[in-house]
């Protein structure tokens, strides 16, 4: 039995903590369950799984939130950069749409929520995806929309590259600017790429550089023109008229300036009726006809020409072979297509009862312009250069003259040509306009008309930046009394010949002109000692050594040997 009474304490029951722990944690764990459980419910019509749409994570929003998120990025502008200049491209602007509807579907479609409800709770408890979803974005545009905006800035910024501009003070041709270009075709993708992409939506616009142009023929056309009018010579005036020409021997291309219009033909009269020569022959020419072809040319020798004509002329009489050479020199210009160039009468070496055998020119082709030709010898610049270009096509290549009469030339005989003109020294005209050494093939002419005077030089120019035919012919009406022309026109065709020398050699222009030997006049003529030293295949012998000093005994100013001196700059010191 129990003790009771005084001196006695009296035990309790000891309080069950483990239990009372074990209860509150469980409660606890009930607690947070049912708010776990709550905010499952609430978050289930969030999207749960870790889902990203057009590279744009939405986990977590609502659907609705989610297409705005995603269109808010996409419709942001794409920032073009055109050489570091930004340039905003706005998505609309180019008809981009995103499909919305569609990637809505698509999510739906891979975000069917499961069946079952306490294994989603589960994943949700411990912050874990069903699985990982990505939709990729569905969009479209207007590639052609595209394209016209580009072209648009490819209009406002795109530089052109320049072409050479002219220096009148030197009359060279300097190196125009370097251009770039908008390269629309590479251009297209690389923004397609930056318009379907959330980020990094920005894009350098490749560039195409286009080189420097070099000078054309329309710049070397609006250079003489403006050195003409620096000069104060009108060349369509009625006082003063010219003519230019040239050829670009490489690829064929034409520079013109008044090309039909007729002139007397003088000095250049000599070159048909020397090609008319060698379409008579037979066989090489002899020694004593090589010295006329070479005093005609060389030297200007109008005697020397009518005799060439008189030679390849049939008839009983001098007069009669005559007549005929000189319809054999029209005969062959018009086979060749020198349609204006004629000759009606020997050259003036005042024998009257030689002055007149045909008085039946051909019409005038352009009659605008008024140069008062000869009617005994006329040509147009046009016909020259189409002469000297079947010369040099058939010497170099052995077409042009054969093409056009095969049984009447040889490739050997066009290239004897052209070694005879090459051996034309004046120091005027054409060649004071290039540097000294360098090979012109060219015949020359100046003459008195109707109270007028003319100044013709016609030729082939062999330079380091190409081969080139250069025509020029000026003409110009005298004062009353006065009897001879200008030299200053001299200078001025002198002036153009440096223009096209420069065109063809930009990078090693002449850029100071050449001082003549002999400012009032041209050189004298110089040919050998003797018929017996003259080569048609090489012009020089007999007459300038390899230096370009004159031999001991070539004869300068023929006829008249001995009589005038010859320049410093043909004597060997």
């Amino acid at each position: 039995m129990p003790v009771t009474g005084l001196g006695t304490r009296q035990q309790s029951s000891p309080l069950p903590v483990l239990s009372v722990f074990s209860g509150l944690m469980l409660l606890a764990a009930l607690v947070l369950f049912a708010l776990e459980l709550i905010n499952f419910e609430q978050s289930r019509e969030r999207l749960q799984s870790d889902i990203t749409v057009a590279g744009v994570p939405v986990s977590g929003l609502r659907l609705a939130e989610a297409v705005r998120a995603w269109e808010n990025i996409y419709q942001q502008p794409v920032l073009l950069e055109y050489l570091g200049h930004p340039i905003q491209l706005f998505p609309a602007s180019i008809g981009f749409v995103i499909k919305s509807d569609q990637m809505q579907s698509e999510i739906r479609a891979q975000t069917a929520l499961s069946s079952n409800y306490w294994q989603d709770f589960w994943n949700y408890l411990w912050r874990r995806p069903t699985r990982l979803i990505s939709v990729p974005l569905i969009a479209d545009y207007s590639e052609a929309r595209l394209r016209e905006v580009l072209q648009d800035i490819a209009r406002r910024y795109d530089q052109a590259a320049s072409s050479g501009n002219f220096d009148l003070n030197t009359l060279t041709f300097g190196a125009g600017a370097v251009g770039t270009r908008l390269d629309i075709e590479r251009a297209i993708p690389l923004i397609e790429a930056a318009l379907f992409r959330p980020q990094n939506r920005v894009v350098k616009l490749p560039m195409r550089t286009e080189g420097a142009k070099a000078a054309d023929m329309s710049a070397l056309r609006a250079a003489i023109l403006r050195y003409f009018q620096s000069r104060n010579f009108a060349p369509n005036g009625p006082d003063t008229l010219a003519s230019v020409g040239v050829i670009d021997l490489q690829n064929g291309a034409e520079m013109w300036i008044n090309p039909d219009i007729a002139y007397s033909a003088a000095g250049t009269i000599k070159l048909p009726v020397l090609i008319n020569t060698f379409a008579q022959l037979n066989s090489a020419p002899r020694p004593d006809i090589q010295w006329l072809m070479a005093s005609s040319i060389l030297c200007n020798i109008n005697e020397s020409t009518n005799l060439l004509m008189q030679h390849t002329g049939v008839g009983d009489s001098p007069r009669a072979k005559l007549a005929d050479g000189l319809r054999q020199v029209n005969q062959t210009m018009r086979r060749v297509g020198a349609r204006y160039t004629f000759i009606n009468a020997p050259l003036w070496v005042g024998a009257s009862d030689l002055w007149s055998i045909d008085n039946n020119p051909p019409p005038v082709p352009n009659p605008n312009f008024d140069a008062r030709p000869d009617r005994w010898s006329r040509t147009t610049p046009e016909d020259m250069a189409n002469l000297l270009l079947q010369l040099y096509d058939c010497a170099q290549y052995g077409s042009g003259l054969i093409a056009a009469a095969p049984e009447q030339f040889t490739q050997t005989e066009c290239q004897q040509m052209l070694e005879l003109l090459s051996g034309n020294v004046i120091g005027r005209l054409i060649e004071l306009g290039v540097p000294r050494g360098t090979r012109v093939a060219h015949k020359n002419g100046w003459a008195p008309g109707n109270q007028s005077w003319n100044n013709n030089d016609v030729g082939i120019v062999f330079t380091p930046g190409g081969n080139y035919i250069l025509v020029i012919y000026t003409w110009e009406r005298l004062p009353p009394g006065q009897q001879v022309g200008n030299i200053a026109l001299w200078e001025i065709m002198e002036g153009v010949s440096r223009i096209v020398y420069n065109y063809f050699n930009p990078s090693q222009p002449m850029v100071t002109p050449r001082a003549p030997e002999n400012p009032l006049t041209a050189l004298g003529c110089v040919m050998p000692s003797s018929p017996d030293k003259l080569d048609l295949n090489d012009i020089r012998k007999g007459r300038f050594d390899a230096e370009g000093y004159l031999e001991p005994d070539a004869c300068y100013g023929f006829p008249n040997c001995g009589i005038e001196r010859p320049p410093p700059s043909l004597i060997r010191p």
